[in-house]
């Protein structure tokens, strides 16, 4: 009866579930894993639609947050079946037509695997898009990031994304620069108090706190440190200048940054953007530039031919040339995706593991003779540690 008693009692009493072994430690003060590799996790995925009903269209209606959770899941979900991303729903039936086939964006992510919680709670990092694009357009990144021991949430953000480009509804650059931070930090506060029933209730370390985007989601991810003190590392990729990322606050705050960029990029020309940002950035500071790589080479969306997807459905971006935008680090010209997007993995999940996660060697991993690795002058490492 006693021993009946007992059991009852640590059920009751919610005692923690049995240890679920890890290949290997995630990063750690002990521990250096490869950061371009995969981390010992395997990766869950959700999407979770939020609604932020403090802040309210032209319509009355609150400002929708459809979002992309990423996260460490049981070891029981390795090997199940990953999940597969479909550009095609984004556009409208006319134009599905036109498309024709079009290729899945495959990945490793378990849809709803059961989430990891005997080894959480887990630093939190938030992605950023680049204007019209969508939420799930740096998978390489974001899966890679859950596996080594992150929750990774990314939204669309609500007027940026391709789905409002093909509807004509494209929300202007002044409208994302204060609503896109918000959307930061507003689901950063909705990860931290979850329900007791939501599965990843308690997992998301707010604490532990990292950003990173690409585009004028690199903007993104500069500007939101002026809303949001707890921010503590910071990705951006081939950025807006600093000039408009910190509009209003002449001296930004010194949060560790690592600043990657493209010198080809047409889009945002590296010297026109991403050099002010380097300078303008506070100590501790990296910078890895691409020598041959262009804006969309650190992105997901080559796999797509989004310049032949454009023609097809005569796609139009007001005020880009689009053919040239989605060609932009996507041809001949630029390392291919079996080089650059590791390149680019290994410096972003090594600098967040180093500033997030404790391992201080980490950091160490952040060099030119690493960056060499993956093929002499295919990038260049600055630092000012």
């Amino acid at each position: 009866m006693r021993v009946a008693l007992t059991a009852w009692m640590l059920v009751a009493c919610g005692a923690p579930r049995a240890a679920d072994p890890l290949p290997f430690e995630p990063a750690s003060p002990s521990a250096t894993p490869e950061p371009s590799k995969r981390g010992p996790f395997p990766v869950g995925v959700r999407t979770v639609t939020f609604e932020d009903t403090g802040r309210k269209k032209l319509d009355g209606s609150p400002r929708i947050l459809v979002t992309e959770i990423w996260y460490p899941a049981e070891q029981s979900a390795r090997g199940g079946p990953g999940t597969k991303y479909d550009i095609r729903p984004l556009f409208t039936a006319e134009q599905q037509a036109a498309l024709g086939e079009v290729p899945l964006l495959e990945t490793d992510a378990v849809r709803d695997a059961p989430v990891a919680r005997s080894h959480g709670p887990f630093p939190l990092v938030m992605f950023s898009h680049g204007q019209a694009a969508l939420r799930w357009q740096s998978t390489y990144l974001t899966v890679l990031l859950a596996s080594h021991g992150y929750v990774v949430a990314s939204p669309d953000h609500e007027g940026g994304t391709l789905y409002d480009v093909v509807r004509g509804q494209l929300a202007s650059v002044t409208d994302g620069l204060d609503n896109r931070p918000l959307d930061i930090r507003y689901l950063v506060n909705r990860l931290s108090r979850l329900p007791p029933s939501d599965p990843l209730a308690g997992m998301a370390d707010v604490g532990k706190l990292g950003v990173a985007g690409h585009s004028f989601g690199a903007l993104t991810a500069m500007r939101v440190t002026v809303f949001d003190d707890r921010v503590k590392a910071i990705v951006p990729q081939t950025p807006v200048t600093s000039d408009l990322a910190y509009v209003g606050h002449a001296d930004p705050p010194a949060v560790p940054i690592m600043l990657q960029g493209a010198r080809l990029d047409r889009t945002l020309p590296y010297g026109e953007n991403v050099l002010p940002a380097w300078s303008f950035a506070k100590s501790p500071k990296w910078l890895l530039t691409i020598e041959t790589g262009g804006h969309f080479t650190y992105s997901d969306l080559c796999q797509f031919d989004l310049a032949s997807l454009a023609d097809r459905v005569m796609l139009d971006i007001p005020g880009a040339d689009v053919k040239k935008v989605l060609q932009d680090g996507c041809g001949p010209q630029a390392p291919p995706a079996s080089v650059a997007l590791p390149l680019i993995s290994h410096f972003a999940v090594g600098f967040f593991n180093a500033q997030l996660r404790g391992s201080t060697a980490s950091a160490a991993l952040l060099t030119q003779a690493h960056a060499d690795g993956f093929g002499a002058g295919v990038a260049k490492v600055e630092a000012a540690p």
